[in-house]
């Protein structure tokens, strides 16, 4: 008798989910990709509808987001230097949950991702999310084809599934309000990764903005479009007069390869990320 309660109580509560959201933002889709998949694979076993909200460009920054108790969203940003990126970060703290259901997923490169999870976490539950999972997933470096290399590759996204059965089964479990721990600081002691050229010495790159080979470059505005922070200029792509946040959607997207850094200090990071982080693979971490 107690067994047939427990399950018509389950199958009350799982039936007040009516969509799952993936809301991403992803300059080079490697955060796209691991949160579209869990998004799916989750709804799927749910059997409701799935929807993608991509806040990557300034464009789609301006509209309000919203959501409510019904509502289970798959939130994913990639880790830079550590934290979420800090000048996009301060939108996703306008989010209004309402009581939604949310995994925070954060994708980084091969390196670390230090606090960006718990930031993550943190900031869902300040915005009136529910957050009952969290995840870490790595994808190919945005500075690199190296590190990380086209990862999140087949055997990621198939954890990705996976992992969206274990959120499943937390829910259907009534297991949403219970307690987890992911790795990370305290806010208020949160740092960013001391970035660093091949003498060891520290690095400021925040100025450091792509160049453009005029020779390859058609003028065709792409990397103008999907540019997070709207800073090149589409009547000459050569022109970057914003600020650049090194997530390197231009070199890696433009379709004929006319992006790219020269800065002497960017490039000794580079390789000495390479160097250094490039010969194990680290898998994603799961916490529910």
């Amino acid at each position: 008798m107690k067994a047939r309660f427990t399950l018509f109580f389950n199958n009350l509560y799982m039936g007040k989910y009516t969509k799952v959201t993936a809301l991403y933002f992803s300059p080079t889709h490697t955060t796209k990709k691991v949160v579209e998949q869990i998004a799916s694979s989750l709804a799927t076993i749910l059997g409701i509808g799935c929807g993608s909200l991509d806040i990557t460009t300034p464009q789609s920054r301006k509209q309000q987001i919203t959501f409510n108790s019904n509502d289970i969203v798959i939130f994913g940003s990639p880790v830079y230097i550590g934290r979420l990126p800090n000048l996009i970060s301060p939108y996703f703290k306008t989010f209004v949950g309402n009581g939604a259901t949310a995994v925070a997923v954060v994708v980084y490169g091969n390196r670390a991702y230090d606090d960006a999870l718990a930031e993550a976490r943190d900031i869902l539950a300040s915005d009136g999310f529910e957050c009952i999972a969290a995840a870490a997933f790595v994808g190919e470096h945005s500075f690199s084809r190296i590190l990380g290399g086209g990862r999140p590759d087949v055997a990621d996204l198939e954890t990705a599934s996976r992992y969206a059965e274990r959120i499943y089964e937390k829910l259907s479990g009534n297991g949403a309000g219970e307690e987890f721990a992911v790795p990370g600081n305290p806010a208020g002691s949160r740092k960013f990764y001391n970035a660093k050229n091949g003498s060891g010495s520290s690095i400021d790159i925040r100025k450091v903005k792509p160049l453009t080979d005029k020779g390859l470059c058609t003028g065709c505005g792409y990397c103008a479009a999907i540019c997070p922070m709207g800073s090149i200029n589409p009547a000459d792509c050569s022109d970057v007069p914003g600020i650049c946040i090194k997530c390197c959607a231009c070199v890696k997207r433009c379709p004929n390869g006319a992006k790219y850094f020269a800065d002497a200090d960017y490039l000794s990071h580079k390789q000495l990320l390479e160097e250094k982080f490039s010969a194990i693979r680290k898998e994603p971490e799961l916490y529910l």
